[in-house]
């Protein structure tokens, strides 16, 4: 007898999760690798390694992130690595799926995706999914917290930071809001700014990304931070306080400024409802001190209140895979 299994996706630009209705969920980097060379390919044995195992691999691979900034590429060689990050997400989290089986799956999309982006979504997965929405990634947030009342949502990525408006009903285009300031904005401004203060060090994409996923903040901290750092091979000690404070600060700016563009044009009978209700989300979210940054920017507007989800890493595949499941037969068909 055959099944229907629901699943939601959280599809990033650096990473991509999947929940699925049998309690599975998971996350693998949204990157496909490509043997370079007969070489590489003998090595490996496959025609593409995904996720964090091509980033171990990247030396003998030709990568590809086919979501960069947040936003489905449109070349032939992305829209394949993106079918190709589905289906592998789709097997490793239903390896009950068999022949006859259907899946019905909402997929998270930054706020203010274009159509473009969303009909090659669909196109690219009709093979192997039976029903799809195209959701936004916050209000898969707002899903997964259960909040559809008067609430910001703020979810920062890598290649986004999504900020969204619920008031009881689906939100309007002018409820939403998308920025290109997000983690990987972090990670050049970071790098520029450590190789300014310390020019011979070593760094790659990946050893900046360590630094501001264990050591990023906003707050106020009495201890330095000190990272251990390479100039032509030799380890050494280095005091980035100053630099990693400066660059984080360069993110949070620019969404506390568009936390005060949606909190100042809403409905003046519910801002303040509005600013009290702010929920944090994204990779981003684990910034130290994101949620006292927010709050801090809307004191001339009377205060407000900040929260950070729990789990940032499964909080958008979540909200997709509760919305999948409550969606009624009649809209599947109507969709």
């Amino acid at each position: 007898m055959s099944q229907t299994f629901y699943v939601g996706i959280d599809l990033g630009t650096s990473r991509s999760s999947i929940a699925t209705s049998t309690g599975k969920r998971l996350t693998i980097g949204s990157c496909v690798g490509f043997p370079k060379d007969m070489v590489s390919h003998k090595r490996f044995g496959r025609d593409f390694l995904l996720g964090d195992e091509a980033l171990e691999n990247r030396l003998g691979l030709n990568l590809i992130w086919p979501l960069a900034d947040g936003v489905l590429c449109e070349d032939q060689q992305s829209l394949d690595a993106t079918a190709l990050l589905l289906k592998a997400l789709i097997a490793e989290a239903l390896p009950e799926f068999k022949t006859g089986d259907r899946v019905h799956a909402a997929i998270g999309v930054p706020a203010q995706a274009n159509k473009n982006n969303k009909v090659a979504i669909i196109a690219l997965s009709q093979s192997f999914i039976d029903r799809l929405i195209i959701v936004s990634e916050p209000f898969a947030v707002a899903y997964s917290v259960d909040r559809f009342d008067e609430c910001l949502i703020v979810d920062i990525g890598a290649g986004t930071t999504d900020l969204c408006r619920m008031h009881g009903s689906m939100p309007e285009h002018e409820d939403q809001l998308t920025l290109t300031t997000a983690g990987n904005f972090l990670d050049e401004v970071l790098t520029k700014k450590i190789l300014e203060k310390f020019p011979k060090v070593q760094l790659s994409q990946q050893i900046v990304k360590r630094i501001k996923e264990k050591h990023g903040y906003v707050s106020d901290v009495s201890l330095p931070i000190m990272v251990k750092l390479t100039e032509k091979g030799i380890i050494g000690e280095y005091d980035i306080s100053d630099v990693l404070k400066a660059s984080c600060l360069e993110l949070v700016n620019p969404i506390t400024a568009a936390v005060q563009e949606l909190v100042g044009t809403f409905d003046p009978d519910f801002q303040e409802r509005l600013r009290n209700n702010i929920i944090v989300a994204g990779g981003g979210s684990r910034l130290k001190g994101i949620d006292k940054a927010i709050e801090d920017s809307l004191e001339a507007y009377g205060g407000g209140n900040a929260t950070c989800v729990q789990d940032a890493e499964h909080c958008g595949s979540t909200g997709a895979l509760s919305m999948s499941m409550e969606m009624p037969d009649a809209y599947w068909e109507q969709l």
